[in-house]
């Protein structure tokens, strides 16, 4: 965990002798290793929670099964209809890709107002 070898364990041990003395070492020690072993198990503990969180997260969206994406709503049979498809995933034309016109919506000839009706209309 620290690359702490034989060695430099036994310089520090002898540091610590020296600068607590032989009476209060063993109490040192045992502080200490109270110590390590409580940011332990509060490591563990920590952990734990984290992958509960996350498996509980993760079960929920996705059923367990792993990533999902939003249902697809049911595409109505326009050519069975008669009628045009309403969107489409590449322009009529190079000329209507240039213009952007595959963007906007189709106008309403039915609607007033809209300068698409015929000339008699108005």
């Amino acid at each position: 965990m620290f690359n702490v070898g034989g060695g430099e364990l036994l310089v520090i041990l002898l540091i610590a002798l020296i600068v607590l003395g032989p009476d209060k070492l063993p109490e040192a020690a045992r502080k200490v290793g109270r110590v390590t072993s409580e940011l332990r198990r509060m490591s563990q503990g920590f952990q734990q929670e984290i992958r509960q969180a996350m498996d509980i997260t993760g079960s929920e969206s996705t059923g367990g099964a792993g990533p999902s994406l939003p249902p697809v709503a049911p595409v109505a049979d326009d050519a069975a209809a008669g009628a045009a498809p309403t969107t489409s995933a590449e322009p009529a034309s190079p000329s209507a890709a240039a213009e952007g016109s595959h963007l906007r919506p189709a106008p309403d000839p039915s609607s007033p107002g809209t300068g698409t009706g015929d000339a008699s209309a108005a």
